[in-house]
């Protein structure tokens, strides 16, 4: 017994001979509107409705199950459904195990979604499984969700839905094979992000994800400026993701990578012309053109601290090309002349300017001349006497008038001596070495006495060469023979003891710490012993 006759046997009551639930087989002998008969060896002829067996005609061989019988009919009621719903069955439960899908036509619409005839089976096609375009009356699509049997009678389940997504997969699985880097094809936008970029369908199947990065070699990347949502664009395949289930593509690839083509024609040093399209605390974009834009950091705008304008065209020179980063560094300053050495051009050594003093320092001090140029000027340059500090004769905010030395790095290197003569000149013309001289104690230090020639400088009494027992102090007056002199560093050496002839005497050495005072230093005094 098969599993047909078995599951008759379950759903209608047996009985002997011919019976309610037996299959018989016969021969069509009549057909009229309303039924087939068929000869099957009883009495009288079954009857089978003729909507079950549309197509029979006279002669035909079928089977049927005895539906209902009884003396009180004239024949007795077949049915040829049965067996159309179990082969269906059958084959629906075939296609379920091997993932198949079948084809149905839907009969009507009842709440909660279709009925669908598929194989002689009414088959329930539920709303959330159907597509948009389920009509009654049409074929539909569908794949096996369930088979199931209640109270001996079949329920299937079938979707639409479930077909269509599995038809999608497979191609856009087979997109996802065929389509390699490089490749160009066209996509339908369906989702724009400012912050991302755009989303794009392929075939209605593969979604592929456009980056901002990559809508141009420029620097908009605002998605709504190169496409709408439903548009159709085309795009270069460059990569899949990394778990193979969409594509990346660029915008940008379609044209010539203009950074390529400007690394190719331009280095390092080559000065450029391009418009200001970004200015901000941390440098300038210039936009070169082609959508290749260059970067000018703060310390590169200009000499002056100025900054163009947005908009404005400016020249600059290349200082930096890198490109694995598509990076271009530029500045404009060294595309302009240095300021410093157009003042000098304007004010050459020797000329006297004003400028005020913006920084005093220990030993030197900045000073702000025109143009944004800066000045500076070292101790030395300050007073043919050597002072003890800058701060002793220049403040920060005053103006003054310099003299003009020369260049010194960026700087314009100044001086306030040379604005008078120098006195060491006179110095070397009035006296020399082996001379007595007459002068007043300017002032008294630990290591000696300084005292004042008429000229204006000062020179050295070292305590070495002032004989034991005499005292000075400031203001007084002494007799005093020229030991050593230097006029070209701005030294001469005084003593008394060379003046009476003392012979010197050998002294311990003396460690000190050498100290600047009106051009000497202490351990050079004391190393010497100061010739006689």
């Amino acid at each position: 017994m098969n599993e047909f006759e078995e599951l008759l046997k379950q759903a209608l009551p047996q009985e002997e001979t011919f019976h309610k639930g037996k299959l018989v087989s016969g021969t069509v002998v009549k057909v009229d509107n309303r039924f087939v008969y068929v000869d099957i060896g009883y009495k009288v002829e079954g009857v089978i409705p003729r909507e079950e067996l549309p197509d029979v005609k006279e002669g035909d061989q079928v089977q049927a199950v005895i539906v209902r019988i009884s003396p009180r009919l004239e024949n007795p009621r077949l049915s040829y459904r049965i067996i159309a719903e179990q082969k269906g069955i059958e084959t629906l439960q075939k296609a379920k195990e091997e993932g198949k899908d079948v084809v149905g036509t839907v009969e009507k619409r009842v709440r909660g979604g279709y009925i669908v005839d598929i194989e002689g089976v009414k088959a329930f096609l539920p709303s959330s499984e159907a597509g948009k375009k389920t009509t009654v009356g049409k074929p539909v699509r569908v794949k096996i969700l369930s088979i199931d049997f209640q109270k001996g009678k079949p329920r299937v389940v079938v979707s639409h839905k479930a077909y269509v997504e599995e038809e999608r997969e497979k191609r856009k699985q087979e997109l996802l094979r065929e389509l390699k880097k490089g490749d160009i094809v066209e996509g339908r936008v369906i989702k724009i992000d400012k912050n991302k970029g755009i989303t794009l369908l392929i075939d209605g199947v593969l979604r592929a994800f456009l980056p901002k990065e990559e809508l141009s070699w420029g620097r908009d990347r605002d998605p709504y400026n190169y496409a709408e949502v439903d548009e159709i664009i085309k795009v270069k395949v460059k990569k899949k993701s990394k778990n193979k289930d969409f594509l990346i593509v660029s915008l940008r690839e379609l044209k010539e990578n203009p950074w390529q083509k400007f690394f190719k024609s331009h280095k390092e040093g080559d000065t450029v012309e391009g418009k200001v399209v970004q200015s901000a605390g941390r440098g300038l974009i210039i936009d070169l053109g082609d959508d290749v834009e260059g970067y000018v950091p703060p310390n590169e705008i200009s000499w002056d601290g100025s900054t163009p304008q947005k908009g404005e065209t400016v020249k600059a020179k290349i200082i930096k090309l890198d490109p694995s980063k598509n990076k271009i560094e530029l500045s404009i300053k060294k595309a302009q002349p240095k300021p410093w050495e157009l003042f000098l051009e304007k004010h050459p050594a020797g000329t006297k300017v004003e400028g005020t003093v913006s920084k005093v320092e220990a030993s030197r001090a900045i000073v702000d001349l025109e143009g944004g140029v800066k000045g500076i000027i070292h101790k030395g340059d300050i007073s043919w006497i050597k002072p003890k500090s800058v701060a002793d004769h220049l403040k920060e905010g005053e103006k003054r008038e310099f003299m003009v030395l020369g260049q010194e790095g960026r700087f314009v290197k100044l001086g306030l001596k040379q604005l008078t003569p120098n006195p060491w000149e006179e110095v070397e013309k009035n006296y020399k070495v082996g001379d007595v001289v007459k002068l007043k104690v300017k002032e008294a230090v630990s290591f000696g006495y300084f005292l004042e020639l008429p000229e204006g400088v000062d020179g050295l009494l070292p305590l070495s060469e002032v004989p034991k027992g005499t005292s000075l102090k400031e203001g007084d007056e002494c007799e005093v023979k020229i030991i050593d002199m230097n006029t070209k560093d701005g030294k001469i050496t005084f003593s008394i003891k060379a003046l009476r002839g003392e012979t010197k005497k050998e002294e311990e050495p003396v460690k000190v710490e050498e100290a600047s005072a009106g051009g000497f230093k202490l351990g050079e005094i004391l190393s010497k012993k100061f010739k006689m």
